[in-house]
């Protein structure tokens, strides 16, 4: 039996005037969309499908001829996907979705077995429907639906079918009976360490970062640790896929000697614990860090998402010492009274300290917080923004309190008439609400989310570029390329409060100073620049040297530009060689370049 395990593309292309937008689903715990703009469909956070690979491990070792195809982290246009399909032959695709993929999911489907007749189709992930009998009758596209923690009943409802036996045996199942549908009862999860590891011979594996960690790529990304005690009432994971609160551990030795295997095969620059919450267990996390250190792998850079409540000053000495270098840790809300309404349970003060020791430890800090949680005021909002603005993260995500299906706050919000659309492909959380609460409209809370990352990113960049040592610094790295009186080009490469402050400053100091710019920021450079001094492309979402580089070259005739500036939106520059190169295609050379923390890089 061929079996393929599918993270399947989900994306739109741009239009004229209209972005397109592109989806993360597998792997990730919040799945979401966002703009795209062209270029191609790779780039940004992208996150190893766990679930997906470990059930490919398991299949493997059961027998069967099985793939893991991660078409959203290869950027496999759907043309290119059909066609693979058509090679492979599967008799069985076996599909991770999600609430705001699902419609999409099924569509693709449709078309597969359009394609193959023949086709099983196996569906998986974190939408409640799918558990729903009646859901499963009407979609017939579907042929069997495993519910929750999948790798274990995945495996064995395809082990019944190729060798026989009873269905009604294997747990977290739904299927057809003639006309009748079954659901089986719920199995226990399984023990982590008799999981094997994730598959990862089919996935472009240069390809999977998470940037908030600001961690070099390619990236291997692992587990130590499963689960949540907490039980926060909007996490998907632990209320759909595990259905419960256990933290389940790895033998340590296991993982540390997944991640000395996979250096060995791939040139791996950075590793990240993509735990629910990796540090429940000081105890266990302690002792991982010594086995990391004892093997020599503190010279590898390394992040992990946790709790600041939960950790101590000890702990985070010895994880620092065995290379942890980037640390994400939720917050959500400056409300004491909100996140016990959540479930949070959390001190703030702990989480105030903890994020300030950590960074004054030299480790980089991500933070997310949520706006529009149930009994957010003005007030908590407002609060929440300035807690997020005087921490000083080096990163940070805010989000808009989404109640997805299946979980707690979906139930609180339906019963309190909260949810204003059910059409799931708006359930991503990204940037569009789909629910109000007592004291918001949706429209609300959006204008919320937009005025935090507007507010925080000018405190950071006010911080940065405001300081009179930077300033100076910044007025002799430029001169020493080019004069006051002449041009330079500033590219909007990073966020645009950062090049809005330097363009700003390179106006101060005198220079003739252009923007190179996408569309979408024109209205952020109008009221400091003339329109002859913005040159705008559309042709692509990014710096795409393929796209701009010859459009580069004819400025610099036009212009005869002397220096370019670069803003870098990563802290070390990394992963820019397309940016720098159109710049140097426009201009000579490059003058300056500077991060959000106001370091000049180059």
């Amino acid at each position: 039996m061929r079996v393929l395990l599918a993270n399947l593309p989900w994306h739109e292309k741009p239009e004229a005037g209209k972005p397109g937008w592109r989806g993360i689903r597998a792997g990730s715990r919040w799945p979401h969309t966002f703009q795209y703009y062209g270029g191609e469909l790779v780039g940004g956070d992208m996150p190893v499908p766990f679930f997906l690979a470990t059930a490919g491990a398991m299949l493997k070792q059961a027998g069967f001829t099985a793939q893991v195809r991660d078409s959203i982290a290869l950027g496999e246009s759907y043309e290119d996907f059909y066609a693979f399909v058509a090679a492979f032959q599967p008799d069985v695709i076996v599909v991770e979705t999600s609430t705001p993929s699902l419609d999409h999911d099924l569509t693709v489907v449709q078309r597969l077995k359009e394609m193959r007749p023949q086709l099983r189709a196996v569906f998986c992930g974190i939408h409640f429907e799918l558990e729903d009998e009646r859901f499963f009758a009407d979609h017939g596209v579907i042929d069997y639906v495993v519910y929750g923690e999948y790798e274990a009943p995945v495996t064995r409802l395809l082990t019944t079918l190729r060798d026989g036996g009873d269905l009604g045996a294997v747990a977290n199942l739904l299927y057809r009976d003639g006309q009748k549908v079954v659901k089986t009862g719920e199995g226990a999860l399984t023990e982590l360490d008799g999981l094997p590891w994730p598959d990862r011979t089919d996935l472009p594996n240069g390809n999977y970062i998470d940037h908030g960690l600001g961690l070099e790529r390619p990236q291997l990304q692992v587990y130590a640790t499963r689960g949540c005690p907490f039980g926060c009432i909007f996490c998907v994971w632990p209320q759909v896929i595990y259905r419960s609160r256990r933290y389940r551990k790895r033998n340590p030795e296991d993982v540390v000697a997944e991640i000395e295997a996979h250096l060995r095969q791939y040139p791996y620059r950075s590793f990240y614990f993509d735990d629910d919450t990796f540090n429940v267990d000081l105890n266990y996390v302690r002792a991982l860090a010594r086995l990391l250190k004892e093997r020599g792998l503190d010279r590898v850079p390394w992040g992990a998402m946790g709790r600041a409540d939960l950790m101590t000053r000890e702990a985070l000495l010895e994880l620092r010492a065995a290379g942890l270098q980037s640390m994400k840790y939720g917050v959500e809300s400056a409300d004491p009274k909100v996140l016990n309404d959540i479930g949070k349970r959390m001190s703030l003060e702990k989480v105030v300290e903890m994020v300030n020791f950590t960074r004054e430890l030299g480790i980089k800090v991500h933070l997310t917080f949520t706006i529009g949680l149930p009994n957010d005021t003005a007030e908590s909002i407002e609060r929440t923004i300035d807690l997020a603005c005087r921490m000083e993260a080096e990163s940070l995500q805010f989000s808009i309190a989404t109640p997805f299906p299946g979980t707690r706050m979906y139930a609180l919000y339906e019963r309190n008439g909260w949810i204003t659309t059910k059409n799931w492909s708006d359930y991503d959380g990204a940037f569009k609400a789909v629910s109000r609460t007592e004291t918001f409209s949706g429209e609300e809370l959006e204008a919320y989310v937009a005025l935090a990352y507007r507010r925080w990113a000018e405190s950071k960049v006010r911080r940065a570029v405001g300081a009179p040592a930077f300033q100076a610094a910044f007025a002799e790295k430029v001169a020493a390329s080019v004069q006051p009186g002449e041009r330079v080009l500033l590219l909007q490469a990073a966020n645009v409060n950062l090049t809005v402050a330097l363009l700003e400053l390179l106006n101060r100091l005198g220079y003739e100073a252009h923007v190179l710019t996408h569309q979408r920021f024109v209205a952020h450079f109008a009221p400091l620049l003339s329109p002859e001094r913005m040159h705008v492309f559309e042709q692509t979402g990014d710096f795409r040297a393929s796209l701009l580089g010859d459009w580069a070259r004819a400025l610099q005739s036009e212009f005869s530009f002397r220096a370019a500036v670069i803003p870098y939106t990563n802290p070390d520059g990394r992963n820019y060689e397309e940016v720098e190169q159109v710049a140097l295609a426009a201009a000579p050379v490059i003058a300056a370049g500077v991060n959000m923390e106001g370091t000049i890089i180059r």
